[in-house]
């Protein structure tokens, strides 16, 4: 079978013809990224000036649902625009030609027709070769609507060890859709997945090598803590594999149903909140909520003796867990979350609701105690609240914590923030 995916109103007979918008002359409605088609079942598949119209991890997930499809050795040909070539000629343009130009590059505003982002070669050849295409070539020409554009044209070759895990990967990612475990619309923590699963695809990889337990053994600690969630589609996959026995399946399986019922994340967040807030210490506290957490997972994994204390521990921890709504337990994650509350606390703060704002601020810290700027702002909070010895205080540790971050400018911002101390110390002094 071949495929013309994204195929619109040209309709080639000796392909099945794909979209996911319009009806016309497609065979099947679907989208690309996640193709109801069997592994290994398709001989040829052709996206021609589709990709545009996805944005970075919906392309991901599109070559990905490509290579899962192919059958080993089967091609893949891609046609997007040119955004060199199409920059190049916009320099050059009057302003008639540069309107078209445009055009080329954003597409136009009609369902499906929209373009999300133009690749250059080299990031969509870095893409492929990450997903397990070789054999790529590029070549430049212009279409038929006299739109620069760039062909690539690859290979699902069949390599060994590398191909094995590529198509895993590919199945994994099939699995997360299904599940809906992956939401584009959010490229934060979509960002975060995909780096869990680029560490799944190392791991595997190095466990295929070298056959080390304590590998996988390593592989399924980091994932238990950090996105529960995969292990289940992951080990679903590989189960049949030969990476697991079927014990090592139901035992896992076990440990993860149990940490997502009790939602370890949240867990780990509020464990992160509770920590000291001394100022600059946020990679002391990650580190030992971390360490925490691989160490129940180990006692998890390995303890029967102990395992209904455990339980039982771990049920007590989410009980008295507020819930964050959180999927992924990720540093940058942390960092967001903490970040959006700052975005409040300053709206808070101009509209004159300093006891709110003074709260966010607060919040902002427990989460990131390595931002200048949370404890900046609550020091401005606490004198707006004329609480000027706790804002004198705060106003030192944001001095403090400028003198550990490499910032511009840091001498002309201590002076700033000295100056406002030295204001505060007035109010002090002053105040009967």
């Amino acid at each position: 079978m071949k495929l013309n995916i994204g195929c619109g109103k040209k309709y080639d007979p000796d392909y099945c013809n794909i979209d996911l918008y319009e009806d016309l002359v497609a065979d099947r409605l679907m989208s690309a990224f996640n193709l109801e088609l069997d592994d290994n079942t398709c001989e040829e598949i052709k996206a021609i000036h589709v990709i545009e119209h996805l944005n970075f991890f919906e392309v991901i997930y599109a070559l990905s649902e490509f290579f899962r499809v192919l059958e080993p050795n089967g091609k893949l040909i891609l046609e997007t625009p040119d955004l060199e070539k199409a920059c190049q000629h916009y320099l050059k343009a009057n302003e008639e030609q540069k309107k078209e130009i445009l055009g080329w590059l954003y597409g136009i505003p009609h369902k499906g027709l929209q373009h999300k982002l133009c690749f250059p070669p080299f990031l969509l050849i870095e893409l492929l070769e990450n997903t397990g295409f070789d054999n790529i070539t590029t070549s430049n020409f212009y279409n038929v609507e006299d739109i620069p554009s760039v062909k690539i044209e690859c290979c699902k070759f069949r390599n060994g060890d590398e191909f094995e895990v590529f198509q895993i990967i590919s199945k994994l990612r099939k699995e997360l859709l299904l599940n809906n475990q992956i939401d584009f619309s959010d490229s934060f923590i979509t960002k975060e997945q995909e780096d869990l699963v680029s560490f799944i695809a190392l791991k595997l990889l190095e466990f295929k090598t070298n056959q080390k337990k304590e590998l996988k053994h390593k592989l399924f600690v980091e994932l238990l803590f950090k996105w529960p969630e995969v292990v289940n589609s992951l080990i679903s996959v590989i189960q049949n594999e030969n990476y697991i026995s079927q014990v090592e399946y139901l035992h896992i399986k076990e440990i993860s149903d149990l940490l997502v019922k009790y939602n370890i994340v949240n867990i780990l967040f509020n464990s992160i909140i509770k920590g000291p807030l001394n100022p600059g210490s946020q990679r002391i506290v990650f580190f030992s909520v971390e360490s925490f957490a691989r160490k129940l997972i180990e006692n998890l994994l390995n303890s029967n003796e102990n395992r209904e204390k455990l339980i039982e521990n771990l049920k007590f921890l989410h009980n008295s867990s507020k819930d964050l709504n959180d999927t992924i337990f990720s540093a940058n994650l942390i960092e967001r979350k903490a970040l959006d509350l700052y975005y409040l606390g300053i709206k808070s703060f101009h509209q004159k609701n300093y006891t709110r704002a003074h709260d966010l601020f607060l919040r902002a810290i427990k989460l990131n105690r390595d931002n200048y700027l949370f404890f900046w702002n609550l020091s401005k909070t606490l004198a707006e609240l004329e609480l000027y010895n706790q804002s004198e205080k705060i106003y030192k540790e944001t001095l403090r914590i400028i003198k550990m971050t490499n910032i511009r400018n840091k001498q002309d911002l201590k002076l700033q923030i000295q100056q406002e101390l030295n204001l505060i110390k007035k109010q002090i002094k002053n105040k009967p």
